[in-house]
């Protein structure tokens, strides 16, 4: 229980998800989660805003612990199952920053308004964790193909090499390939580095797009260092330098989700990857690495609309702990709709399907929501506001768009829970923490879900294609 041995005979059939709990595990942390929402929702004041949401804050974070530590308690790697991963991404999206003090929200909402937001969000979580009821039958063994392929550290490598060079080519043809330009342009605001996509795209787009590799980047390199002795001194020199210049970027860019999704894949393809990892190791390094990355998403607050080159240490002010007040809009969004507009409805998924596609390829592509968000909380221009998954199905189709949605994402996270419960190489841990991200970023927005998709199917394409064709044909000139 204390150790994490992947190399190890019972691990041989055993993944992310692994060691598979039994199911009575897996139906207390159900039910435990189910309890505290149901007595959350009953106990819930109606004061103010600030008083609602930290209880709510208590309630779903008291139980969703307690429910995630009967898990880890049975085996460390359940903490790595997607459905918990993204009960504490959207926690911590939600209602993480009202266990401190946040006045500010009083002035901002009511507190019948900040009831009706906290309703949907619990909605929301009860359908995450329920939903892995929905799936009943584990993926076939053409699904698993990939996972059952094992590569070489130099394919790792390859994979690697690639990743970066596709991953930030759209940077540096942007400024003619000179690497100490794309540095500066680092440490200018937002969206005003040259390589910053337009709001309707073109031809640029398409390595825009591709771009998205970078999130491979991070995970290839925990799974390297995790397992040091199987790689040349100039490769993990290579892969150190390259990740460092990464998780530069993400600071740099301000958006705090970028940097975290680089931490946590980089973490969970560590420890997935390590072997004999002992729990004490695991809470430290863990422990340390969430500690800085929260310091530094607190620093990336302050110069996100100036850049790093306008930041300074000395003016910076930092009182409190702020994510980005989604529970706000999520009760402004719950009181408009649909007193003041109709239910979007299959807008919202329609949009997130067609997310994807570079104007470039359709000329036609809708701009965009017919009602969005900044304009129904009254946001200033040019500016852009997040709600969570919650506020986009509320968008859709009220109370009942959130449980469905909840449902959905939650029965897609058990799927994935299932790919990943069969994992016996290193390029399936891979494949299984690149999909990770895109459950992860999903919870922030649902129109997100295919662009960040894209590393894993690169993924899933190089291993069961590209990969697996070259063993196959090696095989038979044998």
């Amino acid at each position: 229980m204390g150790r994490i041995e992947p190399g190890s005979h019972r691990d041989q059939n055993a993944g992310p998800s692994s060691q598979a709990p039994q199911k009575h595990i897996l139906s207390w942390f159900t039910v435990i989660i189910l309890i505290g929402l149901a007595v959350t929702a009953l106990v819930l004041p109606s004061d103010t805003p600030e008083d609602v949401f930290r209880t709510a804050a208590l309630g779903v974070g008291s139980s969703a612990a307690v429910a995630t530590a009967i898990l880890g308690l049975a085996s460390m790697r359940n903490l790595l199952r997607t459905d918990v991963i993204i009960i504490w991404v959207l926690y911590l999206l939600t209602f993480y920053e009202f266990l401190f003090p946040q006045s500010k929200v009083n002035s901002l909402i009511s507190g019948a308004e900040s009831v009706g937001g906290t309703y949907a969000a619990l909605l929301a979580f009860a359908g995450l964790v329920a939903g892995r009821y929905l799936v009943r039958r584990p993926p076939s063994d053409a699904t698993l193909m990939p996972a059952r392929l094992d590569i070489k550290p130099s394919h790792i490598i390859q994979l690697f090499v690639l990743s970066t060079i596709v991953g930030f080519f759209h940077m540096f043809v942007s400024v003619d390939f000179d690497p100490l330009e794309v540095i500066r342009q680092f440490s200018l605001p937002r969206f005003s580095q040259a390589w910053s996509r337009g709001q309707y795209g073109g031809a640029y787009a398409l390595l825009y797009e591709l771009g998205m590799l970078i999130y491979l980047i991070p995970p290839i390199s925990g799974l390297i260092f995790a397992r040091p002795k199987e790689y040349k001194i100039w490769q993990k020199v290579l892969v150190a330098i390259v990740l460092a210049f990464t998780l530069y970027y993400g600071f740099s860019t301000g958006t705090r989700n970028i940097l975290g999704t680089y931490v946590v894949t980089f973490g969970c393809a560590y420890f997935l990857s390590k072997p004999k990892m002992k729990l004490w190791q695991l809470i430290g390094l863990g422990g340390s690495a969430l500690a800085l990355s929260l310091v530094a998403m607190s620093f990336m607050l302050e110069f996100r609309t100036t850049g790093l080159s306008g930041f300074s240490f000395e003016k910076s002010d930092i009182e409190n702990v702020y994510v980005d007040y989604n529970m706000v809009i999520v009760s402004k969004l719950v009181e408009a709709f649909p007193d003041q507009y109709d239910f979007l409805g299959l807008e919202i998924p329609f949009n997130a399907l067609i997310r994807p596609i570079p104007r470039v390829l359709w000329p036609g592509k809708p701009e965009g929501l017919s009602v969005t968000m900044e304009s129904v909380v009254g946001a200033a221009a040019q500016t852009s506001v997040s709600s969570t998954f919650v506020g986009e199905s509320y968008m859709a189709a009220g109370f009942a768009g959130v449980l469905f949605f909840g449902l959905f994402f939650g029965a897609l996270a058990e799927a994935w829970n299932r790919v990943g419960r069969h994992i016996n190489s290193q390029f399936a841990q891979l494949l299984y923490v690149t999909g990770l991200v895109c459950a992860a970023i999903t919870m922030r927005s649902m129109l997100w879900f295919l662009p960040m998709a894209l590393p894993a199917f690169v993924l899933w394409l190089y291993g069961k294609y590209i990969r697996r064709g070259k063993v196959l044909r090696g095989a038979q000139l044998r």
